[in-house]
């Protein structure tokens, strides 16, 4: 029992220091709109996806973290791996607020957003790599539905844009370091 409280500690750090870092973000409104763009991106890419067969299975039978949950593999992740200082300030600029971010309840396994039912953020509040990761299993089903190519035109916008609001991010912060307007 004490792993597991230990585990659900080590959660609550971590969308503890998320919130922290998302309280302290502040973006000009060319960066806002372009995060509003990444959120828009991200709902359509989901929409289409819908709920994904594959999805709901890749991770059974998988070690620990990725197999404690049925789900996603790629769900087992790190937290801090999937929500980047880029991603948060995406999120940030789209209206995501720190109380959006609530952890998910049970044993920890991978994300600390990552429960016995999946991911307990909506769409809106999950970092792109979350919604546009097209694994070869996922690329199987969106072929035999005919959404292949549609889902991977939409997935390469969303890391597309995301490129671009990384790079205008860091170019910001860069001014704001050296003092420029």
């Amino acid at each position: 029992m004490q792993g597991l409280w230990h585990r659900n500690r080590k959660r609550q750090r971590e969308v503890a220091a998320l919130r922290r870092e998302l309280r302290g973000i502040a973006l000009p409104c060319e960066l806002r709109r372009q995060a509003r763009e990444l959120r828009r991106l991200r709902l359509e890419l989901a929409r289409l996806l819908g709920s994904a067969r594959c999805c709901a299975r890749c991770g059974v039978g998988k070690p620990l973290p990725h197999g404690r949950w049925p789900g996603g593999f790629c769900c087992g992740a790190e937290t801090s791996q999937l929500f980047t200082r880029d991603e948060l300030a995406a999120l940030r600029g789209a209206g995501t607020r720190p109380a959006d971010l609530r952890p998910a309840r049970g044993p920890a396994a991978g994300c600390a957003f990552r429960g016995p039912r999946g991911c307990v953020l909506p769409v809106a509040h999950r970092p792109s790599l979350c919604v546009a990761h097209i694994c070869r299993e996922l690329a199987r089903e969106l072929h035999q539905r005919q959404q292949l190519r549609a889902a991977e035109t939409l997935a390469a916008a969303l890391y597309a844009a995301r490129h671009e609001f990384a790079a205008d991010l860091e170019r910001h912060e860069l001014d704001l370091l050296l003092g420029a307007c």
